[in-house]
């Protein structure tokens, strides 16, 4: 009885993967066109177009720097790399589960009149801001140069850590996605939740300011290891955190099955939602 339930539990699994790259092979250019649409969107939305995806994470990176360090008299060699190190990862998540919050639900009225499968609109949030994120990171040679770090063979590994932190992204969202439709009042949660998130990481202090007694409390949070792997590779000239992001990879998997298990089962009841 046990062997057969597990292997209906595999074949589910299997049928899920298979269905899930079948459908990105048959919407790729879907998930392009949408991408290039939402972002042509967001630009002409602005005055100052593309140039503000360059400025905006400075602005942050320099309000957050006059904060600590002259407000609250905090002191540290290139600070604002520092800073800008895990806000620039930040400003990704935050945009993306917000605008994940809405994806589904804010298409109902066209899902209602063709099929698309419901994975693609997180995954089109998680591309229009990583392409801002490529942007923030134009900024950050020149602040490399003007604070005098050197950059190593390491910030090459980058890539793991962006790729990792992706994952992580995604497997979140897709969940937002899903309990976004149900419950109206998620975006507003969702405000609160992140703001407390982002100061209880390593963004704006490191953990040596932490008491070393809770220091433990602060791994369990995934903006520990993506933050301090971008700082080792950008700041450091040291490889990212390995097996903590090893760790996050397998959670993040776990996270994504789970979020397209959901979009999945759920598919016919969201177009009952509209």
């Amino acid at each position: 009885m046990e062997y057969s339930l597990e292997k209906k539990a595999a074949k589910k699994k299997t049928n899920l993967i298979s269905k899930t790259i079948s459908d990105l092979k048959q919407y790729k250019e879907f998930i392009f066109y949408n991408s290039k649409y939402e972002l042509k969107v967001q630009v002409a939305n602005t005055l100052l177009g593309y140039v503000w995806w360059l400025l905006d994470p400075l602005f942050h990176m320099l309000v957050y720097t006059i904060m600590v360090t002259f407000i609250f008299n905090g002191r540290m060699e290139g600070f604002a790399v520092f800073v800008f190190c895990a806000l620039l990862p930040w400003k990704w998540y935050t945009s993306t589960i917000m605008n994940s919050a809405n994806c589904v639900k804010a298409k109902l009225g066209i899902l209602n009149q063709t099929y698309i499968p419901k994975f693609v609109l997180p995954l089109t949030q998680i591309i229009v801001n990583f392409t801002k994120f490529i942007f923030g990171l134009i900024i950050l040679f020149p602040m490399i140069f003007i604070f005098d770090l050197k950059l190593s063979f390491h910030f090459f590994e980058i890539i793991i850590v962006i790729f990792v932190n992706a994952l992580f992204l995604y497997g979140c969202s897709l969940l937002i996605a899903h309990y976004g439709v149900f419950f109206k009042d998620i975006k507003n949660v969702l405000t609160h939740v992140v703001r407390l998130w982002f100061y209880l990481s390593p963004g704006l202090y490191s953990l040596d300011q932490v008491p070393e007694s809770v220091r433990f409390l602060w791994w369990l949070n995934p903006n520990t290891t993506l933050f301090e792997s971008y700082r080792n590779v950008i700041m450091f000239e040291s490889p990212p955190l390995y097996l903590p992001l090893a760790i996050l990879g397998i959670i993040s998997l776990g996270l994504i099955y789970l979020g397209l298990s959901k979009l999945n089962k759920y598919d016919k009841a969201y177009l009952k939602m509209s």
